[in-house]
């Protein structure tokens, strides 16, 4: 039987900061939890929490990054 890709979800964040450069896109998640998926230029996926600055600053570059395309 197939089985169904289940969509990732973050369930714990990490407290780590992250390089934003590695950083290549991202989703917002509410449920289960607030939540920012980071996905890496290596396709690792990253959970965090929102209200973190760095957070923030990271969106914003990932936006500016897909404008300009």
């Amino acid at each position: 039987s197939a089985q169904v890709m289940r969509k990732f979800k973050c369930v714990n964040l990490s407290t780590k900061r992250f390089n934003i450069q590695n950083l290549v896109s991202y989703e917002r998640q509410q449920i289960p939890i607030n939540a920012i998926m980071f996905i890496t230029a290596r396709g690792t996926r990253i959970c965090v929490s929102p209200d973190q600055k760095w957070v923030q600053t990271a969106i914003k570059r990932i936006d500016e990054k897909r404008a300009a395309k």
